[in-house]
């Protein structure tokens, strides 16, 4: 959409556009001091295409209630339009980003279904995007911090390299240290604008799903791997992320024999878009 000012007097048009830079500067400001994170998103346009294979990259807190891709699976069999994109999980219990040996994956493997070869070459890149979750004290850990910055600038660079796009999931606070949401939030923004890569903001949407619901329990009794709330939660940011697109009307209630209440999966797919769309700043 553009901007257009109308001139009706001298200097008038400078004077609307420095008061709507003004106002808009503002409006930025209150949003990110609403969602938690003190830091601004660099790469927040939607994906240029929708993505028909994608990669996630994780560990528990990706496979926890038969992972956080069967729950994004029922998001895009269940929405509309219907969104075929394949999906692989790749997980390591525990597991940070220097365990994934990207370079690996992102090659022609053989009987790899993803991998179509000729000539002993890849005929097209693996996936479309390629999304990156680091261990849950990745952002928040002094001693771990610097290894999260170092590995994801470096497997951005290499899926880069591969042809497909990187993204940055940001996990959630535990139970108990729900202050660590602004480390957590800011330290996976600047990485994340350091390595050029979009964030799926998953733990500022915890946050917000909390805030309004304290009794909604999204943790499993260790207050840190997801309940099955808390994984609808995280697959419902994904497919908003990844589509751009709102889960809101999605009638879809979860998967592993974990179906949620209606009332509580409505709740969570609004949550999951408000903080998609706001974080992003993409119109509403």
């Amino acid at each position: 959409m553009k901007n257009e000012t109308t001139q009706t007097g001298a200097g008038s048009g400078h004077v609307r556009g420095a008061l709507c830079a003004v106002l808009a500067g503002v409006l930025l400001q209150g949003t990110a001091s609403a969602l938690g994170n003190s830091v601004s998103p660099a790469v927040t346009a939607p994906l240029e295409k929708t993505p028909k294979v994608a990669l996630l990259v994780g560990n528990s807190y990706s496979f926890y209630n038969c992972g956080v891709h069967t729950y994004l699976r029922g998001f895009m069999k269940n929405g509309s339009p219907v969104e075929n994109m394949k999906t692989r999980l790749l997980t390591i219990s525990s597991g940070s980003l220097s365990f994934h040996d990207m370079n690996f994956q992102l090659s022609p493997h053989e009987q790899d279904p993803y991998a179509e070869v000729k000539d002993g070459r890849l005929v097209h890149p693996m996936f479309d995007v390629v999304l990156l979750q680091e261990n849950s004290a990745g952002a928040t850990s002094k001693k771990r911090l610097p290894y999260f910055e170092k590995y994801a600038v470096s497997e951005a660079d290499v899926i880069r390299r591969a042809g497909s796009t990187p993204l940055l999931v940001m996990t959630w606070p535990k139970k108990d240290k729900p202050e660590d949401i602004a480390k957590l939030a800011d330290n996976t923004i600047r990485i994340a604008n350091k390595a050029n890569m979009r964030v799926v903001p998953v733990g500022l949407a915890f946050m917000e799903a909390i805030k309004a619901k304290p009794g909604l329990e999204l943790y499993m009794p260790d207050k840190s791997h997801p309940s099955a709330a808390g994984t609808y939660l995280y697959g419902a940011v994904l497919y908003a992320t990844l589509f751009h697109r709102s889960p809101a009307d999605i009638n879809y209630l979860g998967e592993c024999e974990k179906p949620l209440p209606a009332e509580t999966a409505a709740f969570l797919r609004k949550v999951a878009w408000d903080v998609v769309n706001g974080f992003n700043r993409w119109e509403k």
